[in-house]
């Protein structure tokens, strides 16, 4: 048993990564580059005063710190919006998975994609 187990809300163990990449889409955090490819970058949305906030986010469920992360990311929201992390967690447990983000921008719509290459 880890120590955070004993305080932490146990359904933290099921937060996947592409649900929390659309909460924070969702409320306009924007995707940055990120120089580590085991995380993602986001920027708090503007309009809170001074610089904005970083905060990185796993990439994936793989990693070995990857619950460590993700506790991390909640409590920070939670700091940041103000509310509970149990109010943040529920949030992102009912937060629809988002599609994957590219730090290059969109995906290319396939349809138009077709469009622009037939004669």
């Amino acid at each position: 048993m880890n120590n955070m187990d004993k305080w932490v809300d146990p359904r933290v163990k099921w937060v996947k990564a592409a649900n929390i990449h659309a909460y924070l889409l969702a409320r306009g955090w924007k995707l940055k580059s990120s120089p580590r490819p085991q995380v993602m970058l986001f920027e708090e949305p503007p309009g809170n005063g001074g610089k904005p906030i970083l905060q990185t986010v796993p990439v994936s469920e793989g990693g070995s710190d990857y619950l460590d992360g993700i506790v991390r990311v909640i409590t920070t929201l939670a700091a940041l919006e103000d509310r509970y992390a149990v109010d943040v967690l529920n949030d992102i447990l009912q937060q629809p998975p988002a599609e994957p983000a590219s730090v290059n921008g969109p995906a290319p719509n396939p349809a138009r994609v077709r469009e622009s290459t037939q004669p």
